[in-house]
């Protein structure tokens, strides 16, 4: 058999695990969670696994008032998913639109910075 690549998933620093967890779990809709000690672990929805790292200076490093690393996750139906965040009262920083590029998207920012795009192929 060939090899091949399968998929790339940072693991990401964030402020504090337990409220990263909570927050993903009770805000995001997230479940599956795990945890290897008390800085590390993930969570999922779906297909999409999120991996955490505790580490707050990083964190604070990567995401403050002068720039913000983005997240893009890649949805089916988002406007399902767009409905539902705007349920759970998720601020959205870009409303759902389509984009030059071919794809629909909308934004928000987790408890960590975190400038997370959500995002569906216009054609999907």
């Amino acid at each position: 058999m060939p090899a091949k690549f399968i998929r790339s998933n940072a693991h990401l620093p964030v402020k504090n695990l337990r409220a990263t967890l909570d927050y993903y779990r009770d805000v995001l809709g997230f479940g599956d969670e795990w945890t290897f000690g008390d800085k590390d672990g993930g969570i999922s929805r779906n297909e999409l696994r999120l991996l955490f790292a505790e580490d707050e200076n990083f964190a604070n490093d990567i995401n403050n008032e002068h720039h913000r690393l983005p997240l893009l996750w890649f949805v089916e139906s988002i406007d399902e998913i767009y409905k539902e965040f705007k349920n759970r009262n998720i601020i959205i920083a870009d409303e759902l639109r389509l984009h030059p590029y071919g794809l629909r998207e909308f934004a928000f920012v987790d408890i960590n910075g975190y400038y997370i795009r959500v995002a569906e192929n216009a054609g999907s």
